[in-house]
């Protein structure tokens, strides 16, 4: 923690989708080691906490680029050069078949997959040499037997990381993507560290949280355009 903690202390970070259990886990945990966290949603959402960070929460619809440009070039953030980026946005929904309509299909495309891409294509040039961007994808394991729009989307997230890995190396900024399994919608769940390794119920979201924050981090310097499962081995 304590090596986290120097490595995050006043760094502005972008959080996409703080809704979720794993968002606001994150935001917190990120706040905890002392980061300026920006949490970007739809709704606005606040996150509650008591800690050495600032938290700053803005209502953005980002499946629209025009309206992400306008809140980044607005004066609230225009100046504002970024350390890190969390794309959490996204449907965990699953419909039962595999074969989906073309509509299903391009609304699942639209959340899961143009939300972060849009993102990405806003910030590059609003961060800093040696940052990073963390996709949230999902586990192959929830993969089978879900709606082909889920899987399309996220199949297609792997691809837009490498993409974007490789598009944005020059400027030397890393992109990965974390697949989680099951997670708990509930950011108050409680676990000690190092967590109980268990495939019986829904992974504690701060399973997610602490992998990207590793990879947010100079510690995984050396890694990019790659796909990370984080599934208590679910995909096995």
């Amino acid at each position: 923690m304590d090596i986290l903690a120097s490595a995050f202390k006043g760094k502005n970070i972008a959080l996409c989708g703080i809704g979720s259990g794993q968002g606001t886990a994150t935001a917190k945990l990120l706040l905890n080691l002392g980061a300026n966290v920006f949490g970007i949603s739809r709704s606005g959402r606040k996150v509650d906490h008591h800690s050495n960070g600032v938290y700053r929460e803005f209502k953005c619809d980002l499946e629209n680029l025009e309206e992400i440009k306008s809140l980044m070039s607005g004066s609230e953030l225009k100046d504002i050069k970024f350390s890190g980026l969390i794309n959490n946005t996204g449907t965990w929904t699953m419909p039962e078949g595999k074969l989906e309509s073309p509509k299903a299909v391009e609304g699942f495309l639209r959340l899961n997959l143009m939300t972060q891409y849009n993102m990405i294509y806003e910030m590059a040039d609003r961060m800093i040499p040696g940052s990073a961007i963390v996709n949230i994808g999902a586990s192959k394991s929830l993969f089978s037997g879900n709606g082909s729009g889920y899987t399309i989307s996220k199949y297609a997230l792997e691809e837009v990381t490498r993409i974007a890995a490789s598009a944005l190396k020059p400027k030397h900024i890393r992109v990965n993507c974390v697949q989680p399994g099951s997670v708990s919608k509930d950011d108050r769940f409680e676990s000690t560290f190092p967590f109980n390794y268990s495939t019986d119920r829904a992974m504690d979201p701060l399973k997610i949280g602490y992998v990207s924050a590793f990879l947010l981090s100079p510690m995984a310097a050396g890694i990019t355009g790659v796909s990370i499962p984080v599934d208590d081995g679910m995909a096995l």
